[in-house]
């Protein structure tokens, strides 16, 4: 078989990488929740040492009556105007972090591109077609674009 260049490459990229232990579901998600209680343990240590200061209780319609108490007693209109801003601002903020992950249109152009890129490592998928006359210079035309648009490489006999 004819090996193209960037076949010889993808083959020795395959050759020099080095094999990566992959987990299971269960083993991530082991490794994530440890993360996480790491993460979190280590704030509660720099709160009690008083480094940091401990985050503002996280209010809901539901549970300011208790979180707040007194407070949310003598003057409930205001304390529930103080709920409804914190749940407006940690909207925001989930909305804010969505729109900065968003991909650009030319990261999504690229992304569409590699994902059509056929994997050309372990097979490759042929099709043979025959035509009857390619002489017409609309049919050359036609066929070329096709392949242009699907990524398609060959040749004519």
């Amino acid at each position: 078989p004819i090996i193209t260049p960037a076949q010889k490459a993808a083959q020795e990229a395959l050759k020099n990488k080095p094999p990566t232990l992959h987990l299971t579901k269960a083993e991530q998600k082991r490794h994530r929740k440890l993360r996480r209680a790491e993460r979190q343990r280590e704030q509660q240590d720099l709160q009690a040492a008083g480094l940091i200061e401990p985050p503002e209780p996280r209010l809901t319609l539901s549970n300011y009556m208790k979180v707040l108490g007194d407070q949310a007693v003598l003057d409930p209109s205001k304390m529930e105007a103080r709920v409804m801003e914190q749940i407006q601002a940690r909207k925001l903020k989930h909305e804010q972090m969505n729109a900065d992950r968003k991909l650009t249109k030319e990261e999504k152009a690229a992304k569409h591109a590699r994902k059509l890129q056929e994997d050309t490592t372990q097979s490759v998928c042929v099709a043979l077609y025959w035509v009857r006359d390619m002489g017409h210079p609309y049919h050359r035309a036609k066929v070329d674009l096709n392949a242009q648009q699907n990524h398609i490489t060959g040749g004519v006999l």
